[in-house]
Formats: structure tokens, sequence, C-alpha cells
């Protein structure tokens, strides 16, 4: 192989790009989330966030990076397919407190494990250790994005 061919197919760019579509495409291929009508994979990321213990909104969106607004039109999406419900927060009436109801938790529960299913599937193609590696690295790269992002909004 040459040179050329070998930069073209290890370019960041291309890789990350890659990975990103060809994962949403088994996000909306194989993992089974068609029998609810009106869910999509936009939903994915904040309803996986909220997990059966609740989360306030300004944490979700904070963890997602992302703003509590977009957070929040999400959220009432989910609302509104009875996955999750939102209750103004005891001690912070300006925050909300986001849980899954008792379908939410069922669905939770079904995306979780189609999920943990991909992850055996990924191990077995690259190895345990060389997964748990990938892992640590690609949270490493979204710790020096998150950085990055932070130093922008000071300066």
């Amino acid at each position: 192989m040459d040179v050329k061919t070998e930069d073209i197919k290890r370019n960041t760019v291309r890789v990350f790009y890659l990975l990103k579509r060809l994962s949403d495409d088994w996000y909306c291929t194989e993992l089974c989330h068609s029998d609810l009508k009106g869910f999509n994979n936009s939903h994915l990321p904040l309803f996986m966030g909220i997990g059966t213990k609740g989360i306030s909104n300004a944490n979700l969106a904070a963890g997602l990076g992302i703003t509590k607004q977009a957070a929040s039109k999400i959220i009432k999406e989910l609302e509104d397919l009875n996955l999750v419900i939102s209750v103004k927060c005891a001690h912070d009436g300006r925050s909300m407190m986001i849980s899954m109801t008792e379908s939410g938790v069922r669905f939770y529960n079904h995306i979780s494990a189609q999920m943990d299913h991909l992850e055996l599937e990924y191990k077995k193609v690259v190895g345990a250790k060389n997964y748990d590696i990938a892992m640590e690295v690609m949270l490493k790269l979204i710790n020096y994005h998150r950085k990055l992002s932070l130093n922008d909004i000071d300066n």
C-alpha cells in the first residue's frame, strides 16, 4: 500500500465521519425502537442520559454539551411519548428534575440491552482491552474538545 492510500485511510476527519455515519446507520436500522412511533435518533442521547435514576435538566444538558433550551425541547418530545416526566425541583424552583415513566424504564432497559450486545460485538472485533483503551481515548478527546469550548467562552 502506498503512503497516500494509507494517509487517506487514517485521516482523522474521514475516520470520525465514517464512525459517526455508520453508527447513525446502525441506530436507524438495528437499534429496535421502530415500534415506538415518534421516537428518533435525536432523542437517544438525552433519553439514555436521563437513566433510570433521573437527572436535572441542567445536568443533562451540561453532560451532553447542549443548551438547557435544546434539552428542554427533546424532553418535551419524550414527555409526549410518555417516556419521561418533568417536575420542578423542590429545593430550586428554576430547575426541573426529569424521571422516566414505567414505560420509559422498560424502553430504557430494551435499548440498554441492545447497546450491551453491540459493545460485546465490538469487543469481539478488537478485543476487550483494545475496546477499553479506545473508550478511554475517546473520553479524553471529548474532554479536550470541551476544554477548548470553555476556553472559547472565556475569551
